[in-house]
């Protein structure tokens, strides 16, 4: 049995799909099926159900899968703490960072980091939350600096610091400077980001208001902080700002008054536990120690 057959076992239950599984893969589809057929001859059990158009696991298939899913997780979990040591044989230390973390947190700790151990190779990445968490679990990133607390027995985390959460507008927008309400932010224009791009910033605001319910010509979707700035500043609706946010936004835009609360955003360090590496135990001294605004 081998681990190529647990990953494809575990797309199509993931999927429901031979097919959406196989582009998912990028893998042909009769040849997939063919690994599942030798892998339930393997384990010499049916573990597909196919009687039906939407393909259903066995119960035998179910108890197999979450032991398949274990052991990938072990694989790609041995396979992260060997690049990790790869990094730090390599004298290397692979960073990712949000925007709100290269204004906050960068400043903080590279100078820090060169001084202290001058011939260190610092590798920095802009990514989304969702893209270094999964470099981070990969051990593409030592660390990481997101929106999420990762919740995982191989991983810890730092909370580094809460920002409030503005609603903005231009003056030309909201000029009569009146307390806005659920139902008339629902009417207006909205900027916001992708779920995709910020995704717990996204959750916050769905906690507020249903984007999704929203008629599409009121919204306007960004998928990264420079065309969030330029939409506010242009007019071109309402939308909600992290605090770090403000000060890129012209002057003839405001924060405006609510009658509903916004639950705020926190900012965390995720990285391995017991890591041995030198840099990455500087940066979370300096990290622990550290009064962040």
């Amino acid at each position: 049995m081998e681990l190529r057959h647990l990953k494809y076992f575990a797309a199509v239950a993931e999927y429901g799909s031979f097919t959406k599984a196989a582009e998912q893969l990028f893998t042909a589809q009769p040849s997939l099926s063919q690994q599942i057929k030798d892998l339930e001859a393997e384990v010499g059990v049916q573990l597909i159900d196919r009687s039906s158009k939407q393909i259903k696991l066995t119960d035998e298939g179910r108890t197999f899968l979450k032991h398949a899913l274990n052991a990938i997780e072990s694989a790609n979990l041995a396979a992260a703490a060997a690049q990790q040591v790869a990094h730090q044989k390599k004298n290397q230390i692979h960073i990712g960072f949000l925007n709100v973390a290269e204004l906050k947190i960068m400043p903080l700790i590279l100078e820090k980091l060169k001084k202290q151990l001058p011939n260190i190779s610092i590798h920095i990445q802009s990514l989304t939350c969702l893209e270094q968490i999964h470099k981070l679990k990969k051990s593409e990133l030592d660390i990481s600096f997101t929106r999420f607390a990762l919740q995982h027995d191989d991983y810890d985390n730092i909370q580094l610091m809460t920002e409030k959460i503005y609603l903005v507008a231009s003056k030309k927008l909201h000029s009569s400077g009146h307390t806005v309400t659920r139902n008339y932010l629902s009417k207006q224009s909205i900027i916001m980001c992708e779920q995709g791009a910020s995704p717990v910033f996204y959750e916050n605001i769905h906690q507020i208001i249903a984007l999704e319910q929203l008629p599409q010509r009121q919204m306007h979707w960004v998928t990264n902080v420079l065309q969030h700035i330029n939409l506010i500043n242009m007019g071109m609706g309402y939308s909600f700002a992290p605090e770090y946010l403000l000060k890129f936004l012209s002057e003839d835009v405001q924060t405006v008054a609510t009658d509903f609360e916004i639950t705020p955003l926190h900012l965390y360090a995720s990285f391995r536990k017991n890591s041995s590496h030198q840099a990455l135990q500087m940066i979370c001294r300096e990290l622990k120690a550290a009064t962040i605004h």
